[in-house]
Parts: structure tokens; sequence; C-alpha cells
């Protein structure tokens, strides 16, 4: 068949979140298919100022088609956000709120428009950006949606209540994020696969280094991602300066740091690590901590069982606890109090959750299961 994908950035320097998911599913559909990208020439997920040249360009020996960004982030953005979400305003307010979001295109839209009909089916990746709230509308009988969504205030949003109504087939990450978005839309009628990812396997981590560079002989105790209050982050910090238990051990934050960091012995910070840091941090951690309450897909959590190192998720996130359930590869904790108490009994049980979800992930993360889904997902979409 021919594909395309649709998403707000596409590139090599474009790692992780919903981009990263639609790169590793786009180069699988190419294997099999023959697969275009149409993306923007932004860079920067906050300002969408352009980067890329437009027009063509070829990412992993797939074409990709980048589209002028006309307008990025508008500079009163916050200021719209704060007044759409909590404050009496009217519907074109919400109605704006993709375009001034960012980032917006209209080449883009109208090559969809032009040219929508010569694919079997178009593939959009994150709801809430523009080209997929605009562009996925052009072309809801060959369109899927795979949204991406979690349980956040913009998903209420009337340009939002619209586009999860017209979609031809859905793709979600977890039965979580099924489960939210039917309950949100009341949309079960439309056809929908949960597609989950695949992962190559990983290699083993060189735990050993990297405990010689932290020069720590206690508990690590890792977290993975952006650091920044939106991350949990702050839940986090605060959790760990106020235990009274666990003193020997050693907070390791590793990801772009976007807030302020208290200096203190028992907190690293190792800033962005490349592929080789991550898998050696993984392995030499005694436990991950994801903190976040928003994620449509904790992918962190897939590639620390791949290590077989235990996980802590909050048991608000119905995303993330849900992963935790299912695989036994860790716990969960209810508040932010309970979040060293949960930790001190986790660690106490050693690698043996984090085995369980080594277990788990190496089934549910094979490519073969993955690509059977992503196959049925394509197939029903297809025009």
């Amino acid at each position: 068949m021919k594909l395309l994908t649709v998403v707000q950035r596409y590139g090599d320097e474009v790692v992780g979140g919903s981009e990263g998911h639609a790169r590793v599913m786009t180069e699988r559909l190419a294997l099999r298919h023959d697969v275009e990208v149409a993306t923007t020439t932004a860079l920067d997920y906050w300002t969408w100022a352009e980067h890329y040249p437009a027009g063509d360009d070829e990412v992993g020996g797939i074409r990709v088609r980048r589209f002028a960004v006309a307008s990025g982030r508008d500079p009163g953005y916050k200021a719209m956000e704060q007044h759409v979400l909590f404050e009496p305003h009217m519907v074109a307010d919400e109605l704006d709120w993709p375009r001034r979001q960012g980032p917006h295109a209209p080449a883009l839209y109208d090559f969809l428009h032009r040219e929508g009909e010569r694919y079997d089916a178009i593939l959009f990746w994150t709801y809430i950006y523009a080209p997929t709230a605009l562009g996925l509308p052009i072309v809801p009988e060959r369109a899927a949606l795979i949204p991406t969504a979690h349980d956040e205030l913009p998903l209420a949003l009337a340009p939002y209540r619209a586009l999860f109504a017209v979609p031809r087939v859905m793709g979600f990450l977890t039965p979580e994020e099924r489960a939210l978005v039917h309950r949100r839309f009341h949309n079960a009628h439309i056809p929908s696969v949960v597609l989950g990812i695949g992962l190559d396997p990983a290699p083993e981590g060189d735990a050993a280094a990297m405990r010689a560079r932290l020069g720590r002989t206690g508990p690590l105790v890792l977290y993975l991602g952006q650091v920044s209050e939106g991350k949990g982050c702050d839940d986090l910090l605060g959790a760990w300066a106020a235990r009274t238990t666990l003193l020997d051990a050693t907070l390791v934050l590793a990801g772009t740091v976007r807030m302020d960091l208290p200096v203190r012995d028992d907190i690293v910070s190792l800033g962005r690590v490349d592929d080789a840091e991550k898998w050696a941090a993984l392995a030499a951690a005694d436990a991950l901590v994801l903190p976040s309450y928003l994620e449509s897909l904790g992918i962190v959590l897939l590639e620390a069982w791949q290590q077989g190192t235990p996980v802590l998720v909050p048991a608000r996130n119905a995303v993330t606890a849900g992963q935790v359930a299912r695989s036994g590869g860790g716990a969960t904790y209810d508040s932010t109090g309970e979040l060293v108490p949960a930790l001190e009994a986790l660690l106490a049980r050693g690698r043996e959750p984090g085995a369980a979800g080594r277990e788990w992930v190496a089934t549910e993360c094979d490519w073969r299961a993955a690509d059977r889904r992503l196959e049925l997902l394509v197939g029903m979409a297809a025009a």
C-alpha cells in the first residue's frame, strides 16, 4: 500500500515521545509498504522555529516532505492557555487553540487536500497539535488517528471533540488510553487497535562502569527523562528531601534539566545522556521511579524492564499503573507522601519484579506481535 505518516516533527534529532513512536512505527511500515512522511520544518517543540529547509528530505531511507511553519507558538500563548483552560471564554477561543499553539503549516493542509487521495491510508500522530487537529478532517475517509492522549484539560476543547469523532480507525498505545478516549468521547463505534510498541533487544548496560562513575555504594534510584515539574520531578524531589529512611541511597537524574535542582550530596544530575549511558544507568539502578501523572505510554518502563530493573509509578496514572499491573514489574504509590515507603518496600524485593517485567516485555514488545497490530490498523484505515 501507499501510506503517509503525518506528525509535527520528524528527524534524527527528534527523539522520544509521540514523535519517537511515529518514527519507529513508520520505519516498520516501510519494510512492507511505500511510505512517506508529511511534517513541518520545526525541531523545537515550544517555539516551532524553522530548523529544516522546506521541501523533500530523506530520513532513514524514507521520503520526508517538510512544510514551512507559517506561525509557531503564539507569543501570548501562556495567557491564552490560562484564559481558555481556567476562565470563562468563547468557543472561538477554543477553536483557535491549535493555530496559536502551533505549528501552523497551511501548506501541509493544502497538500493533504490536493494529494490525500493518492494514499491508501494516512496515519496521524498526536491529537493536540495543528497538523493532526487541522489536517485529519481533510482526509477522514482514509485516516488513522494515533492520539497519544492522556487525561489533560485540553482534551475537552472544541477542536478535539470534533477530531475524535471523524477518523476511520484509531490506534492506542495502551488499553487505558483507549478507555479514556471512549469514556470522554463516546466513540467506541470507531474501530480501534491497541498498538503498544515493538522494541529491539536491548544491549546489556554496563552497570559496573556507571556505578564507578557515580562513586556510590548504596542503592541507586533513577529518574530518566526530561527533568521538569510537568513530569512530576518536583514531587519526586520533595519526597526525596523529606525522607527519613533510605539515607544511604542516591537519586540519579538522567535527562535534560528544565527546573532548578537542589544542591545535595544524595542527588546526582547526569544531564542528557547518550544511549550507552542510558542503558548503563538503567542497569545500575536498583529501581526506576517515573512520577509523571500524564503519560500515554511509559516507554522508559519498558526499557528499565529490558535491563531487569523494577519500577515505581503513581497509582493515579492509569497508564503506567496498568503497565506495572500487567507486567508484575514493580509497584505503585498512592500519594507523594507514600513514595519513599513504597520505594523502600520495592527495594526490599530485590530484582524479582524486574525479572517479571523483562519476561513481559519480551512477549508484549516482540516485533512480530507489534507488526501484526500495526498491519491491522493500516488495513482498517485503507480506503
